[in-house]
């Protein structure tokens, strides 16, 4: 038995060189899609739990004090006006002020007075009502919340109250800010 030693073909290693290459780029391109596709789901991952902490905020509802003008009635040489107030701050409120401006229907001041609301459960809505004295409602234009005269609670001032206030009106006399 004769033991022969074979050199390598030249062919052949240029195969096993052509394979090493074939098989890194294989790998390189392997890479880089996989890093793609790795930062693709990252993004949508993380795009996903955006959208999904957006949308639960949707939900959420922001600290406010609604105050609806819902009935305006003339009576007796006066303006009865019916608010409905709602403190949704998160606690209770001891009291609260509000400085308004009367306005007739041409924009003009009539009259600066301060309401007290009172106390304020929290989440409660609450009806009050003022009699404006000196004529009916009909001269009535626009109610001005000019600013928070007092608001007292555990964890609110009076800079609190105002950003949070929320005024509408279900009647023809606009309240606003």
């Amino acid at each position: 038995m004769s033991s022969r030693t074979s050199a390598p073909r030249a062919g052949a290693q240029t195969l096993a060189v052509s394979s090493i290459t074939t098989y890194w780029s294989f790998a390189r391109m392997v890479c880089r899609q996989s890093i793609l596709f790795g930062l693709c789901c990252s993004l949508l991952i993380g795009g996903a739990a955006g959208a999904n902490a957006a949308a639960s905020r949707v939900g959420e509802k922001n600290p406010s004090i609604s105050i609806e003008l819902n009935n305006a009635q003339s009576i007796d040489n006066a303006c009865r006006l019916s608010f409905l107030i709602q403190n949704s701050l998160g606690s209770p409120l001891d009291a609260m002020s509000l400085e308004i401006v009367i306005l007739d229907n041409a924009g003009l001041v009539q009259d600066l007075m301060v309401l007290s609301s009172g106390a304020l459960a929290k989440d409660k809505r609450r009806l009050r009502q003022f009699d404006l004295p000196g004529g009916g409602c009909e001269d009535l234009g626009e109610i001005l919340i000019n600013d928070v005269a007092d608001c007292q609670g555990e964890t609110v001032t009076k800079d609190v109250c105002l950003k949070a206030l929320e005024p509408s009106s279900k009647t023809r006399i606009k309240l606003g800010l």
